[in-house]
């Protein structure tokens, strides 16, 4: 019997061949607001996720960026939060930074999380309590941990873009300050990406301050089984459905906060 990782591991793989062929072929883009897109391998990797997703564990409900927004993720029923493809204004443009994104919520609680690379062939998985880890193709999967850099000058911050004017605004005004501490920074163009780095040791340091669930939910499970640090912004817990959030490998946390000052 598939247990719900396996499930997720499967789905994000299959999704991200979807995307991997599709990758080099002209673009079929639609614009869902102000500096939001979707195009058809959006739709496609959904397709894909979902018939797995759903064969396996039918009564699980669904929340999905491209699909159903009103799941209650405090309902007592396993929820899937589904990011098809994470990084869409990368993939429109060739730009081959991108990934899928799975996580398993119940009762508001992390369950898993599976982030998927297509172009580098990278998963990314974390079990509650179980640790996180990386496969890269074939090989057998290994632990991850977050890294142990403790100095803020030689922390590598990556960072991503609110589509707001205003919360673009402060991006860039915190960006200011933490590229002057920090050694360099790094803008990913995928948030699950970015969060799958900070636990994997590749940075340090990440914050974005315009997420959505499907956004954060596989990466945070990630980060914190990887050994690091989530809040807010100020400081404050984090949880699923805050737009706002700050990851780190836990030693640089209380500068990297010091530092972004955003209150």
């Amino acid at each position: 019997m598939a247990t719900p990782l396996h499930t997720a591991l499967a789905a994000a793989a299959a999704a991200g061949e979807v995307l991997h062929r599709k990758f080099p072929q002209a673009r079929e883009v639609r614009s869902k607001g102000w500096r939001d897109i979707v195009t058809d391998a959006d739709f496609a990797a959904q397709e894909v996720v979902l018939e797995i997703l759903t064969r396996d564990f039918p009564d699980y409900a669904i929340l999905s960026e491209e699909g159903r927004h009103d799941a209650d993720l405090s309902a007592p029923v396993p929820t899937w939060v589904i990011d098809p493809l994470d990084g869409t204004t990368n993939y429109a443009r060739q730009f081959p930074v991108f990934s899928v994104a799975i996580a398993l919520v119940h009762d508001h609680a992390f369950q898993l999380g599976v982030i998927y690379d297509p172009m580098q062939r990278e998963a990314f998985f974390a079990e509650r309590g179980q640790g996180a880890f990386i496969q890269r193709g074939d090989d057998q999967p290994q632990p991850m941990r977050v890294s142990s850099i403790a100095d803020p000058g030689e922390a590598l911050v990556g960072v991503d873009w609110a589509r707001d004017p205003g919360v673009r605004q402060r991006v860039l005004e915190a960006l200011a300050r933490v590229g002057a501490v920090a050694r360099t920074v790094r803008s990913i163009g995928s948030a699950a990406l970015g969060l799958a780095y900070v636990a994997a040791g590749r940075l340090d340091g990440y914050y974005h301050l315009s997420l959505q669930p499907w956004d954060a939910a596989a990466g945070a499970i990630l980060v914190a089984e990887a050994g690091g640090a989530l809040s807010t912004p100020d400081g404050g817990a984090w949880q699923l459905g805050d737009t706002q959030l700050v990851a780190s490998n836990g030693r640089l946390h209380g500068a990297l906060i010091k530092t972004l000052a955003l209150t």
